[in-house]
Protein backbone atom coordinates (compact mmCIF):
# COMPACT_ATOMS: atom_id res chain seq x y z
CA UNK A 1 0.00 0.00 0.00
CA UNK A 2 0.92 3.49 -0.85
CA UNK A 3 1.32 6.07 1.88
CA UNK A 4 -1.30 8.59 2.11
CA UNK A 5 -2.14 11.63 3.63
CA UNK A 6 -4.85 14.02 3.80
CA UNK A 7 -4.70 17.87 5.12
CA UNK A 8 -7.76 19.89 6.53
CA UNK A 9 -7.72 23.37 7.97
CA UNK A 10 -10.31 24.58 10.29
CA UNK A 11 -11.51 27.90 11.59
CA UNK A 12 -10.10 28.33 15.17
CA UNK A 13 -13.72 27.80 17.20
CA UNK A 14 -15.61 26.84 19.80
CA UNK A 15 -17.00 24.47 17.02
CA UNK A 16 -13.91 23.34 15.64
CA UNK A 17 -13.07 20.20 17.87
CA UNK A 18 -16.54 18.75 16.67
CA UNK A 19 -15.89 19.60 13.00
CA UNK A 20 -12.72 17.81 13.30
CA UNK A 21 -14.70 14.56 13.88
CA UNK A 22 -14.81 14.42 10.15
CA UNK A 23 -11.33 13.16 9.98
CA UNK A 24 -12.78 9.42 10.67
CA UNK A 25 -14.45 9.41 6.67
CA UNK A 26 -10.22 9.81 5.65
CA UNK A 27 -8.38 7.18 7.54
CA UNK A 28 -11.72 4.48 6.92
CA UNK A 29 -11.58 4.97 3.25
CA UNK A 30 -8.27 3.55 3.56
CA UNK A 31 -9.08 0.88 5.67
CA UNK A 32 -7.63 1.23 8.91
CA UNK A 33 -8.94 -0.78 12.03
CA UNK A 34 -12.00 0.45 13.59
CA UNK A 35 -9.80 0.25 16.88
CA UNK A 36 -7.21 2.15 15.87
CA UNK A 37 -9.52 4.94 14.10
CA UNK A 38 -11.37 5.34 17.50
CA UNK A 39 -8.15 5.68 19.64
CA UNK A 40 -7.26 8.21 16.91
CA UNK A 41 -10.02 10.32 16.69
CA UNK A 42 -10.17 10.65 20.39
CA UNK A 43 -6.57 11.83 20.60
CA UNK A 44 -7.20 14.30 17.75
CA UNK A 45 -10.15 15.64 19.62
CA UNK A 46 -8.28 16.17 22.27
CA UNK A 47 -5.27 17.95 20.31
CA UNK A 48 -7.84 20.54 18.66
CA UNK A 49 -9.46 21.55 21.99
CA UNK A 50 -6.00 22.08 23.21
CA UNK A 51 -5.33 24.01 19.83
CA UNK A 52 -8.81 25.92 20.16
CA UNK A 53 -8.27 26.79 23.88
CA UNK A 54 -4.98 27.52 24.12
CA UNK A 55 -2.80 28.42 20.67
CA UNK A 56 -3.97 32.88 21.38
CA UNK A 57 -2.09 33.89 18.63
CA UNK A 58 -2.47 37.34 16.91
CA UNK A 59 -2.11 35.51 13.61
CA UNK A 60 -2.69 32.09 11.66
CA UNK A 61 -5.76 31.71 13.73
CA UNK A 62 -6.41 28.77 12.04
CA UNK A 63 -5.81 25.20 12.94
CA UNK A 64 -3.86 22.53 10.79
CA UNK A 65 -4.95 19.15 10.74
CA UNK A 66 -3.29 16.18 8.85
CA UNK A 67 -3.30 12.53 8.81
CA UNK A 68 -0.62 10.63 7.11
CA UNK A 69 -0.80 6.39 6.67
CA UNK A 70 1.74 4.45 5.22
CA UNK A 71 -0.15 1.28 5.80
CA UNK A 72 1.40 -0.02 9.39
CA UNK A 73 0.76 2.99 11.85
CA UNK A 74 -1.48 6.21 11.40
CA UNK A 75 -0.18 9.40 12.42
CA UNK A 76 -2.60 12.79 13.26
CA UNK A 77 -1.18 16.37 13.45
CA UNK A 78 -2.67 19.28 14.78
CA UNK A 79 -0.89 22.86 13.89
CA UNK A 80 -1.62 26.04 15.10
CA UNK A 81 0.46 29.56 15.71
CA UNK A 82 0.19 29.70 19.32
CA UNK A 83 3.59 29.98 21.26
CA UNK A 84 6.03 27.02 21.21
CA UNK A 85 6.46 25.36 24.33
CA UNK A 86 7.21 21.38 25.75
CA UNK A 87 3.83 19.99 26.19
CA UNK A 88 3.58 17.69 28.99
CA UNK A 89 0.79 15.64 30.26
CA UNK A 90 -1.07 17.16 33.67
CA UNK A 91 -0.80 15.42 37.04
CA UNK A 92 -4.57 14.42 37.40
CA UNK A 93 -6.69 17.10 39.37
CA UNK A 94 -9.60 15.28 40.78
CA UNK A 95 -12.24 18.47 40.95
CA UNK A 96 -10.04 19.95 37.76
CA UNK A 97 -12.10 20.56 34.46
CA UNK A 98 -9.19 20.64 32.41
CA UNK A 99 -6.14 19.59 31.70
CA UNK A 100 -6.62 15.66 30.91
CA UNK A 101 -6.09 16.27 27.40
CA UNK A 102 -2.45 15.10 26.86
CA UNK A 103 -2.83 12.37 29.03
CA UNK A 104 -5.29 10.89 27.26
CA UNK A 105 -3.01 11.61 24.43
CA UNK A 106 -0.69 9.68 25.79
CA UNK A 107 -2.66 6.54 26.96
CA UNK A 108 -4.30 6.23 23.28
CA UNK A 109 -1.26 6.65 21.14
CA UNK A 110 2.34 4.59 21.21
CA UNK A 111 4.17 7.82 20.42
CA UNK A 112 3.23 11.76 20.62
CA UNK A 113 5.06 14.98 20.94
CA UNK A 114 5.46 18.03 19.37
CA UNK A 115 7.95 20.09 17.13
CA UNK A 116 8.34 23.90 15.87
CA UNK A 117 6.60 24.96 13.02
CA UNK A 118 8.60 25.70 9.90
CA UNK A 119 9.81 29.53 10.20
CA UNK A 120 9.23 29.40 13.79
CA UNK A 121 5.49 29.97 13.93
CA UNK A 122 3.84 28.04 16.32
CA UNK A 123 4.02 24.38 16.66
CA UNK A 124 2.40 20.89 15.78
CA UNK A 125 1.74 18.05 17.73
CA UNK A 126 1.47 14.74 16.56
CA UNK A 127 0.36 11.52 17.78
CA UNK A 128 1.05 8.13 15.85
CA UNK A 129 -1.28 4.56 16.18
CA UNK A 130 0.50 1.53 14.91
CA UNK A 131 -1.88 -0.71 13.17
CA UNK A 132 -1.70 -4.52 14.15
CA UNK A 133 -0.94 -6.81 11.41
CA UNK A 134 -0.59 -3.74 9.15
CA UNK A 135 1.65 -4.01 5.94
CA UNK A 136 3.16 -1.71 3.54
Amino acid sequence: MTPSDAFWLLPRTPRTPGWARVFRAQPGSWGVAPQVLEAAELALSELVTNAVRHAHAPRGREIGVKALWGGTSLRIEVADAGSWAELEPLAHQPDGEGGRGLVVVAAMAARWGVERRAYGIGKTVWAEFPVPGGST
